[in-house]
């Protein structure tokens, strides 16, 4: 079994100031994000070093919880002999590092001190082991390790003496590419600013937006990131898919009124609001285990094509019957089997209803929208047959 220790604790503390663990980073704490790491890694226990069980401590805990593991904080290293047995794995972090996950979980596949080139890594303020190297702040130790802590005395630096005592007991040292500091993926007890430029980047490599071949769904994925840049970790996550479904409402209002344009205009702005939300979600969740959706966006989500496709029966002549909501149901039936079965260039296109819906209203101006449906589902059924598909 693998169990994780980690520690809020700042050596020396810096009056005033908010401790490292505690500062945010893509809308959650260092600490938060520890966490994350150490469930991907496999530790089932995490144990944390505080000095007091405060708010962030108690959601730290409840991260932990809601992913499946149970969370242990302790102001001293005694509870460790009863959490890790000899045969176990520890893994260790320390206080305010913020380590490129995709590394770490790559390298510590065995008992391991990593570590940076001293010369590098020292004048960032991370801790010499020799004249070569400094530890990057991770390291996986053998359980038996926690048993020489108890020759230690109270006072002692956990963290550290888990160090040496690994180092002493055999625990290989391995070197981590120093452009991960170069590059700024890699911190100790990082500035506002660093994590700000980190987080930039962490935005751009999780927002994935979709190509100009889908350009109304490229455009709001990307209104989506640079919304999640200002809203990560705050209440206002939500706004772009609660302003979608409000969109929605005032489409189908607007259709039973009989106003078909506007209420298309605005089914194109809860298209573009819901990509846009679903985006913002999916930056915020990045890196959590086992993190799902939410209920709102999975709802937006299946509920924007049914909204659409009463808007354009809406939008019908009434003496079409059956054909007015059959038409529509047809385009997006195929629309769907698209998304599914393409997995090439074209795969987002089928996905774009920002386009689909602008490019109905003016059809539905000049209140020819069923024929330009029904031409639309021809396309999308002769493309799926004939376009090549060269996905894998």
């Amino acid at each position: 079994m693998r169990v994780a220790l980690l520690s809020t604790l700042e050596n020396p503390p810096a009056p005033g100031k908010l401790r490292a663990p505690f500062r945010m980073f893509a809308g959650s704490r260092i600490i938060d994000r520890q966490i994350d790491l150490a469930i991907a890694a496999g530790c089932e226990t995490i144990a944390c070093l505080v000095d007091g069980i405060g708010r962030e401590v108690t959601e730290a805990q409840q991260r932990a919880e809601q992913a499946g593991a149970r969370f242990v904080a302790m102001q001293r290293a005694r509870p460790l002999s009863g959490i890790v047995g000899a045969a176990d794995e520890l893994l260790v972090m320390g206080a305010g590092i913020l380590p490129a996950d995709d590394a770490v979980l790559r390298l510590i596949t065995r008992p391991v001190v990593l570590a940076f080139p001293a010369e590098d890594a020292v004048p960032r303020g991370y801790e010499r082991l020799d004249l070569e190297f400094a530890w990057a702040g991770v390291m996986l130790a053998p359980g038996s390790a926690v048993e020489r802590l108890s020759e230690l005395p109270e006072d002692a630096d956990v963290i550290s003496a888990l160090l040496r005592i690994a180092l002493q007991s055999g625990v290989k040292i391995y070197p981590v590419e120093k452009r991960l500091l170069e590059e700024g993926m890699w911190h100790l007890n990082p500035t506002p600013e660093a994590l700000a430029e980190r987080e930039d980047r962490w935005i751009h490599t999780h927002a994935d937006p979709a190509p100009f071949t889908a350009p109304g769904l490229a455009v709001a994925e990307r209104i989506g990131a640079r919304f999640a840049k200002d809203s990560l970790g705050g209440r206002g996550v939500r706004i772009p898919a609660v302003a979608a479904g409000l969109a929605g409402i005032g489409a189908l209002t607007l259709a039973v009124l009989g106003f078909p344009v506007a209420a298309l205009g605005l089914g194109a702005l809860m298209a573009t609001l819901g990509a846009a939300g679903e985006t913002v979600e999916r930056i915020g969740k990045a890196g959590q285990f086992g993190s799902t959706r939410s209920v709102l966006a999975k709802t937006i989500d299946w509920m924007t094509d049914p909204i659409l496709a009463i808007l354009i029966a809406l939008a019908s002549p009434e003496d079409t019957e059956w054909l007015r909501l059959f038409v529509p149901a047809v385009l997006f039936g195929l629309l769907r089997l698209g998304e599914r079965f393409r997995h090439d260039t074209w795969h987002e296109t089928y996905r774009d209803r920002v386009v689909l819906a602008l490019a109905l209203v003016p059809f539905a101006f000049l209140g020819v929208l069923q024929p330009a449906v029904a031409a639309l589902a021809l396309i999308v059924l002769i493309t799926l047959f004939l376009a090549p598909d060269t996905g894998a």
